[in-house]
């Protein structure tokens, strides 16, 4: 074999060589990691601050309103009972900021509430932009209105024909003016307002779900439900009052749907229901 010959042989094998270290290097290296998608934290930045931040419209007993208790003015009501049972449960202390009702979706997707919890009702609009917990509380929507007037109303058609009070932004509020269109609409931010505007017939009625009328009628004895009128609130497509959280706060939503089973499961949450019922109408009794 003569030397040219011996020295291409070389290069070959060198080069087959590289080849090979390559193929093999690329074969055993590492996949290139992939960003991880971001973890739900939704929970742990609540035990971190160590207190959870609670939307409220203390408006609307007897789900809350404010009542003296040992002579301090506080928020009340079978949603505060459940917002504590909440609290404990996760182990932070709890923090009410009150707002209008009409400002708690808007202040909880802003982050400066960690939920709301506030007779809200989980309809199909809301759970668009927020999540909502298991359900607390189912209510019927009724029509409230005074001995004086019940026999103006027979059927579900005559709320058109009169001045109906609504609170709001409520779940009332959208039923009522999408099944009515065209109705005489007094809205109303405040139901103690709506409550006053119906004692002076300045309004003939107000619908409003049935607990809270039974709370209106415990407190002022010419308030009466207008049993003939039926109202369908199937169009809201929501199975009831729950909490509301930001999207995607599945950690949050399990803690707290924990809480909301143990509560429905115990009977507990009925008991807190009937306590605030009768404390809003001896509170309201006494105004």
């Amino acid at each position: 074999m003569n030397t040219k010959q011996t020295r291409w042989q070389i290069v070959l094998a060198l080069v087959l060589a590289l080849v090979m270290a390559l193929t093999l290097a690329g074969c055993s290296s590492t996949p290139e990691k992939k960003p991880a998608a971001s973890a739900d934290d939704s929970l742990a930045k609540i035990k971190a601050k160590g207190r959870l931040v609670v939307g409220v419209n203390a408006e609307f007993a007897p789900f809350e309103f404010h009542a003296m208790v040992n002579g301090k003015d506080t928020i009340v009501g079978f949603d505060m009972d459940l917002a504590r049972d909440i609290a404990k449960d996760m182990g932070v202390q709890l923090e009410l900021k009150e707002l209008a009702f009409d400002a708690l979706l808007t202040t909880l997707q802003s982050g400066q509430i960690d939920v709301i919890i506030s007779g809200m009702s989980a309809t199909a609009e809301r759970r668009k932009s927020v999540d909502f917990s298991e359900v607390y509380y189912r209510g019927e929507q009724v029509l409230l209105t005074t001995k004086d007037n019940v026999g103006k109303f027979n059927s579900f058609s005559d709320l058109k024909n009169y001045k109906i009070g609504l609170q709001l932004s409520s779940l009332q509020d959208k039923l009522i003016t999408s099944l009515i269109p065209d109705g005489k609409f007094t809205k109303i931010e405040s139901m103690n307002t709506l409550f006053l505007s119906l004692k002076s017939k300045q309004i003939d009625g107000i619908v409003t779900t049935k607990v809270v009328c039974q709370m209106a009628m415990a407190a002022n004895p010419e308030f009466v439900i207008a049993e003939k009128v039926k109202i369908d609130d199937s169009s809201l497509n929501s199975p009831g009052v729950a909490v509301a959280m930001r999207k995607n706060s599945a950690a949050l939503k399990a803690q707290i749907d924990s809480t909301v089973k143990r509560l429905n499961t115990s009977g507990q949450m009925q008991k807190y229901v009937e306590a605030a019922a009768k404390l809003a109408g001896s509170t309201q009794g006494k105004k």
